[in-house]
């Protein structure tokens, strides 16, 4: 059965600023785990892509969920880093923090403290792509609005679909694991993702290697 995780910003109450992934998080996977993970069981640490894009097991990051992120488990149990002292409690909970602020590469901008609303509907560009097996969308909703984000061919057979729910104002993030509806692995190829949120639509292309 496939999984899929959402989130959404806009409900994070945190006192402080947004951590920054390249000056806060990966400062934390270079000096203490980039030796044991460059590339170690195909998960790599060098970078964010690397660490969105999960291992051979498959991600190790739930945006918005760090109780449930693989890593984080790792680090706060001290299985990692395996040949280093185990990181500091505050290194710790500044990586829980990132994920529950929805692992983004950069700090969303605040319109005003603690609250996260987009100007405008947005469709980025899925991340990593091209991508094997693990790729994230995240999408912005200026407004509440009735969602749905499907996956198709490019003979416009659809594939899977991620989301299909009203939701509230804010930025969201959505994980395809590259399987279809009936929870099979999806062949390599491209692939066309589209959301559909009010009167907004939009599609773009995505590249699923084997």
């Amino acid at each position: 059965m496939k999984k899929v995780f959402l989130l959404t910003l806009g409900i994070i109450n945190y006192s402080f600023g947004q951590v920054d992934y390249q000056t806060e998080i990966q400062t934390i996977f270079t000096a203490n785990c980039t030796g044991c993970h460059g590339n170690s069981g195909g998960l790599s640490l060098t970078s964010y892509g690397g660490v969105m894009a999960g291992g051979n097991s498959g991600a190790v990051i739930e945006p918005g969920n760090h109780g449930g992120s693989l890593l984080w488990q790792k680090v706060n149990s001290g299985a990692m880093p395996q040949n280093n002292p185990n990181l500091s409690s505050d290194e710790i909970n500044l990586i829980a923090q990132w994920i529950d602020e929805g692992a983004l590469e950069q700090p969303a901008l605040m319109t005003q403290p603690n609250t996260w609303i987009p100007k405008e509907y947005i469709l980025n560009q899925n991340y990593p792509n091209p991508f094997n097996p693990i790729t994230i969308f995240r999408y912005e909703l200026p407004e509440d609005a009735m969602v749905n984000i499907t996956i198709y061919d490019m003979m416009g057979r659809q594939i899977s679909t991620l989301v299909s729910s009203q939701q509230s104002a804010g930025y969201k993030s959505i994980q395809w694991d590259a399987t279809n509806i009936t929870g099979q692995p999806a062949s390599a190829g491209l692939y066309l993702y589209k959301i559909q949120a009010g009167d907004f639509t939009q599609t773009k292309k995505m590249t699923l290697l084997k």
